[in-house]
């Protein structure tokens, strides 16, 4: 009789519980937040209309690949998690870091959520992220891909459904290349990017239908979106080569090029390279400490002395003639509070709300957002759940507050068996 009694009071518990959350995180890279404008997107208005959206998210800077995944990934501005571009010089390795490096001493400034989450006993799984081929304070997610970019985007999707369908993974992370292959091809307003957008809906749509076909449609929470958006860019025209400006007796080397540029001087000759670049139309060039405090860039060491960064349209290059033999006609990287650069963002899933369009949060909020629906505690980071609960559906914001009651209903498997024991 006492045990019928302490079942029956920890009941409300169990049910309360409910089953355990999932999350699929999709990122699409380039995808700037008014593509959808640009032709019909059946899926991808599906998905609004059932999910959360806002008019763009707000990403982090520089509005580059890896630093603005590795945000995404852990919560944290660059200026903490150290990938503060896709080529880097750490001058306490006296290293270079390019696009494929895959040492571990490179990305442990963060933990990115399929390490919190596996630590919490979850399983995860990335299908191409940067930073997800390293272990990371020795640690990686269940299971991993090497980066290879001819895998079909079905494959893709396939794979990390199944993950969670049979493998009951809890967090899945997928990446895809595209619209920003083309965009950087064809330009962001090209009639060519078209067939590009619908190819993407077509992928949200396979997307929806596995989820479906295998019964996880409504209970795992996907959340659509991108590191950043995308402008026109003319090589020809819009270019300044900094061997106009610069000599051998002031530079070292440049670091990055693009639509910003880290600068290595020579010792002792940081403000004389200022002095030689200022004035220069379409750039602005600073010491590193002069960098404005909302890039959230400067307190890196992987930031060089000298920091400049272009006008939209712009390119900096150390070698204009080489530059211009690319085939590039959209670019990246440029201040993050352009409208251009602006990505999308659509959540759709048991924990978000329904047919809404909120107000912009941003890239750091994913983080916690994504810890706060798995029921797990993050690592310290630069987000805000507070920002990010306007997604969420009133029981879903109201879960932190029963985290306690979770814990003893997930307790109760033991305390039931020790009960039917001793009785």
């Amino acid at each position: 009789m006492c045990s019928q009694l302490v079942l029956l009071a920890l009941l409300p518990l169990i049910f309360a519980a409910g089953p355990r959350p999932k999350v699929l995180l999709v990122s699409m890279d380039g995808f700037r937040y008014d593509y959808l404008k640009k032709t019909e997107t059946p899926n991808f208005d599906r998905l609004v209309s059932q999910g959360v959206t806002m008019p763009f998210m707000n990403n982090s800077f520089v509005t580059s690949t890896f630093p603005c995944h590795y945000t995404m990934a852990t919560g944290l501005y660059s200026e903490v998690h150290g990938i503060v571009a896709n080529r880097m010089y750490d001058p306490e390795f006296n290293s270079f870091f390019g696009q494929s490096n895959k040492e571990s001493r490179w990305w442990e400034g963060g933990e990115p959520i399929w390490i919190t989450a596996k630590k919490a006993g979850l399983k995860t799984g990335v299908y191409f992220w940067p930073g997800s081929e390293s272990p990371i304070h020795g640690e990686m997610a269940d299971r991993w891909m090497p980066y290879n970019s001819s895998v079909p985007f079905e494959e893709r999707v396939e794979a990390v459904v199944s993950w969670m369908a049979r493998d009951d993974y809890d967090l899945t992370l997928v990446y895809f290349s595209e619209p920003d292959e083309s965009g950087h091809r064809h330009g962001p307003e090209s009639p060519a990017m078209v067939p590009v957008i619908q190819r993407m809906d077509a992928i949200v749509g396979l997307i929806v239908q596995k989820l479906n076909d295998t019964g996880l449609e409504d209970k795992v929470n996907v959340i659509i979106t991108s590191d950043h958006g995308m402008t026109a860019v003319d090589l020809k025209n819009r270019i300044i080569d900094l061997s106009h400006y610069l000599n051998d007796s002031l530079l070292q080397f440049v670091v990055d090029e693009g639509a910003s540029s880290h600068i290595l001087p020579k010792p002792g000759k940081n403000s004389q390279l200022v002095a030689a670049l200022s004035g220069v139309p379409h750039m602005r060039v600073m010491l590193k400490e002069n960098i404005p405090d909302r890039f959230h860039l400067k307190h890196n060491r992987r930031v060089m002395p000298v920091f400049a960064y272009a006008d939209e349209g712009w390119t900096i290059s150390a070698n204009a003639t080489k530059r211009q033999s690319e085939v590039y006609n959209g670019g990246h990287g440029y201040d993050n509070e352009l409208p251009h650069m602006k990505p999308i963002f659509i959540a759709k899933g048991p924990a978000f709300r329904s047919n809404q369009t909120v107000e912009p949060i941003q890239s750091v909020d994913i983080y916690p957002l994504i810890c706060h629906i798995l029921k797990i505690n993050p690592s310290p980071n630069n987000g805000s759940l507070d920002r990010a609960s306007r997604l969420l559906n009133l029981e879903t914001k109201r879960s932190s507050s029963n985290d306690m009651a979770l814990t003893v209903a997930q307790s109760t498997v033991f305390i039931l068996s020790f009960l039917a024991y001793i009785f």
